[in-house]
């Protein structure tokens, strides 16, 4: 993929040149921050960015078929440039999402300290996944680390990987979600989160409420709210629809589908794969579970000029006690 990538930022014209299944195998696989900087570059000479086929294929590839192009494309990687760094999954065996594992981990832990946080506090990763923010913390953070996840593959596989590192563990929840649990057996929109209240400084959840149904969202940011000592923070990632997003041009992400009167949908057959909120719903979760919006950073999704991260961003403080 390295070489392909560079390839495709080089030669204005390589699409020209390559096979159209490499050309799929390519755009599937391509990190999503990568693929907006190719779309940026390449509209201004001709016109039509990679971002525009990439859409194409995901709008006529149904979802099960491109998963399995993309983990034969990473196993073909991970033949060819297998990942040497402790504690990285192979990319066959990543099942968290797009983009280069090391390097999103490290830029949110960068995010985390910008926001606050400090080498003492206890930490609450909900939707950990495979270790990808947990990996930059080791070493650096002497507050407890707790990674809670619905992937009970996942949390196997952190707990053989953090075995070393006593401050940090991992539990597993298991609740359904037609992803990433199909199995689980207990409903997000009504689930307790097995962990004491007021028992961590920072909470946060990367890609979590994008997978998620608004009654599920509004439980688990109460449950975070809950979790969280008074003057905690939670920093959470969403795709917010307001005047802006709504009016892009071309949207990384096009929600199409309306799920209801607060979210849209980029896939009508499996909703889940990417869930869009209405901005004026999500500030009403908040104040509804005791938390104070202090900083929000639009993400690149619909704003291709954003510095920040792909989705928005929004960092709030419990102020509640009761919630």
């Amino acid at each position: 993929m390295t070489s392909l990538s560079y390839a495709f930022s080089r030669q204005p014209n390589v699409m020209t040149f390559v096979s159209p299944s490499c050309s799929i195998f390519g755009l599937l696989a391509m990190p999503r921050y990568m693929v907006i900087k190719l779309y940026m570059v390449k509209s201004g000479t001709h016109g039509y960015g990679v971002i525009t086929m990439r859409t194409l294929v995901k709008k006529f590839l149904p979802l099960p078929l491109r998963v399995r192009l993309k983990k034969m494309w990473y196993s073909f990687m991970d033949l060819c440039y297998p990942r040497a760094a402790k504690r990285v999954p192979a990319r066959a065996e990543t099942f968290i999402g797009e983009g280069n594992f090391i390097w999103i981990g490290d830029s949110f832990f960068r995010t985390l300290k910008k926001h606050g946080l400090k080498p003492e506090h206890d930490v609450l990763d909900i939707g950990c996944g495979q270790g990808r923010m947990a990996r930059p913390m080791v070493g650096e953070l002497t507050g407890r680390y707790c990674g809670v996840d619905i992937n009970s593959d996942g949390i196997e596989w952190c707990k053989s990987q953090y075995d070393d590192v006593p401050n940090f563990n991992f539990r597993h929840m298991d609740v359904f979600n037609p992803l990433y649990n199909k199995g689980g057996t207990q409903a997000a929109q009504d689930f307790v989160f097995p962990l004491e209240t007021a028992s961590f400084d920072v909470v946060f959840l990367v890609s979590v409420f994008t997978h998620m149904r608004g009654v599920e969202v509004e439980n688990y940011l109460r449950e975070a709210a809950r979790c969280l000592k008074n003057g905690g923070q939670v920093l959470a990632s969403w795709y917010l629809l307001d005047e802006v997003s709504t009016r892009a041009n071309k949207p990384h992400i096009d929600f199409a589908y309306n799920l209801g009167e607060n979210s849209r949908t980029s896939l009508k057959c499996t909703p889940e794969a990417a869930i869009a909120f209405d901005f004026d719903f999500v500030k009403s979760l908040y104040q509804k579970a005791g938390l104070e919006i202090i900083a929000i950073e639009f993400g690149t999704w619909a704003r291709p000029d954003s510095q920040h991260m792909l989705q928005d961003l929004i960092v709030a403080r419990k102020t509640d006690r009761k919630a």
